[in-house]
């Protein structure tokens, strides 16, 4: 039972905790200011609902390391929160202790924040910030998670919601162009892989992660298929890979580093010797680098091939010499969408270039015409564009979510079903718009200037 003490000028409580021992608060005015205090945290309690005002002064960047030791997700996903808690949020909060994190104060670094970074990657701090601290909550850490909630987000001045959307995708036509200039600048591999993305919806990350093992080519017509099964990341995290029967270091660097070679790091970086067996069920930790893991929220899936893309793949495979991936680098590495990347090939294959002759340490260089209406596009903007030809097309949700890697949420993703039908008629009509989009002229009205999010 709660009592106070008097401590100099102020009072202090004890009161008694869920373990039965006793805990103490001072500064008081009053020895009945005190006992009410007292008084009430033992009724919380006996409601089972009593949080420890020290479990509070535990320093914010405490509470972030434990909340990743108990985190249970992808290599991917630690990474991207790693980096974000490394160059934003640790550097606010670290010794902050958590329950000095207020309304008020977090408002403040938010303004701060949308000072200095784009709105997504603010979106995106928020987001991880709300994890935390909405499980504190969950651990009885803070009674309630001090980041404004939706309703109290609107108060403050009124911003303006742009009514357009602005994100550049492509038409069929277009994707058709670029995928020519991308022909014309590196060959016959990044012009396939263009149209790859573009008729399949696929990811850049599920790109670089595709795997010869993945493409059903044998079959004929509309039998051929793509298996998204991985995709390729630089981690800049050690992933985990769990051992299945008969595996050896070797196998694991082939199917998740896609490079034999790599086995020796591998046995390196878990202190085994070269060619040391394996048990089914061990783990072994995976160097850093590029890493084949899950696809996007484990979006596995098989996509039915329109013909002509078939056929490009099947040619592609026949001249490729790289043992595990359809799409490597210029160098026959993972790809890698870099800085690198962006300058010396997609920006020229989007908005063109002059001739360039032989330079010293640089190939020459073709000229290449601009794509009218792509300039500010990024490669996503082929998977935006191939979500709007399946919605022109009027194609089931279902079947277009589907390929896309996406789920229906509710009632219309549990009795809604993808049906072969479905999926050859998607085929079907991406073939048509490729033979479409192959002709001179200009395209139908409907594709002029549009520009539209998915």
């Amino acid at each position: 039972m709660a009592y106070a003490e008097k401590r100099g000028k102020t009072w202090r409580v004890r009161y008694q905790l869920p373990s039965g021992e006793y805990a103490s608060e001072s500064g008081f005015e009053t020895k009945q200011d005190a006992l009410d205090w007292g008084r009430a945290q033992e009724t919380d309690v006996k409601r089972k609902v009593f949080i420890n005002p020290s479990d509070g002064r535990k320093l914010f960047g405490e509470w972030i390391t434990e909340w990743l030791e108990i985190m249970d997700v992808s290599e991917m996903s630690i990474q991207t929160y790693n980096s974000r808690l490394r160059a934003v949020i640790r550097p606010q909060w670290e010794n902050t202790p958590i329950g000095d994190i207020t309304s008020m104060s977090y408002k403040r670094w938010q303004q701060q924040l949308n000072k200095q970074h784009k709105p997504n990657y603010v979106k995106a701090i928020e987001g991880l910030m709300r994890m935390l601290l909405d499980d504190a909550v969950e651990e009885k850490l803070i009674p309630s998670n001090p980041m404004p909630t939706a309703s109290k987000r609107r108060r403050g001045r009124h911003v303006a919601v742009e009514a357009d959307d602005d994100y550049v995708w492509a038409t069929p036509r277009q994707a058709r162009l670029v995928a020519d200039n991308a022909r014309t600048l590196r060959g016959l591999q990044w012009y396939v892989m263009i149209l790859t993305v573009a008729y399949t919806g696929l990811r850049m990350g599920e790109v670089a992660g595709l795997r010869r093992d993945q493409l059903r080519l044998l079959a004929l017509e509309y039998g051929r298929s793509l298996r998204v099964q991985w995709q390729g990341q630089w981690l800049t995290e050690p992933a985990t890979h769990t051992v299945n029967k008969g595996e050896t270091l070797e196998t694991i660097a082939e199917l998740r580093l896609a490079d034999t070679k790599r086995a020796e790091q591998i046995a390196e970086a878990n202190d085994l010797a070269p060619g040391a067996r394996l048990r089914a069920g061990q783990k072994l930790t995976l160097p850093k680098g590029f890493t084949l893991i899950p696809p996007k929220y484990s979006s596995y899936r098989t996509l039915i091939l329109p013909p002509f893309l078939g056929d490009l793949l099947a040619e592609l495979l026949a001249a490729n010499a790289h043992k595990t991936l359809v799409f490597p680098s210029q160098r026959g590495r993972p790809l890698r969408v870099d800085d690198q990347f962006y300058g010396r090939f997609w920006k020229p294959i989007l908005e063109g270039q002059d001739a360039e002759p032989m330079r010293r340490g640089r190939r020459a260089q073709p000229a290449l015409p601009a794509v009218d209406g792509l300039a500010d596009m990024v490669p996503h903007g082929l998977r935006h564009g191939h979500k709007v030809w399946l919605d022109e097309q009027g194609h089931p949700r279902v079947a277009v979510e589907e390929r896309m890697g996406h789920k229906l949420q509710g009632v219309e993703g549990t009795y809604s079903h993808t049906s072969p039908e479905m999926e050859l008629g998607i085929a079907r009509a991406l073939q048509e718009i490729w033979e479409k989009s192959l002709l001179d002229g200009e395209e139908p009205q409907q594709w002029e200037g549009r520009r539209r999010s998915s």
